[in-house]
């Protein structure tokens, strides 16, 4: 019996720190994408490299495919990562938008797929998820949406 009694023990003490980190796993869990103004992030890829030949320079590789599932057509004029990380701190006056006119039907794809060469003196990066999310500006709106990528 007393054999018993410590098992049960036990395992009423792991049970709440059980159910505690299955909570957090899946509070952290992004299943679906969150919908923002008819557009979500269907996947994002990334990677980082060196640059052969350039000392302390990077690039950071990604694509992103956004799906428009407003209802409606809708045409994009153009889109521009927003970083998490400090990546153009040395070339703050720098642009990454990418000027595009194209049309997305009601359920349609947008893949955006651009390379970000830096110097990497001082920058710091995250080993992943460096494009936090999309600005992607509509024709007819005055201001980009924000789509989480």
């Amino acid at each position: 019996m007393i054999r018993r009694g410590r098992a049960a023990s036990r395992w009423i003490h792991l049970t709440p720190l059980i159910l505690l980190l299955s909570a957090l796993f899946v509070a952290g869990c992004n299943f679906t994408s969150p919908v923002t103004e008819g557009w979500k992030s269907i996947s994002a890829t990334e990677g980082l490299d060196n640059i052969p030949g350039k000392e302390k320079w990077k690039k950071v590789t990604y694509r992103v495919t956004l799906q428009n599932v407003s209802g409606e057509t809708q045409e994009v004029e153009w889109v521009e990562p927003v970083l998490k990380s400090n990546l153009l701190l040395n070339d703050p006056d720098r642009s990454l938008r990418t000027e595009l006119v194209q049309t997305v039907e009601n359920n349609g794809r947008l893949v955006i797929e651009n390379v970000i060469e830096f110097d990497a003196k001082n920058v710091n990066l995250g080993s992943s998820q460096n494009v936090e999310f999309m600005l992607v500006k509509l024709k007819g709106r005055d201001e980009p949406i924000e789509v989480n990528v």
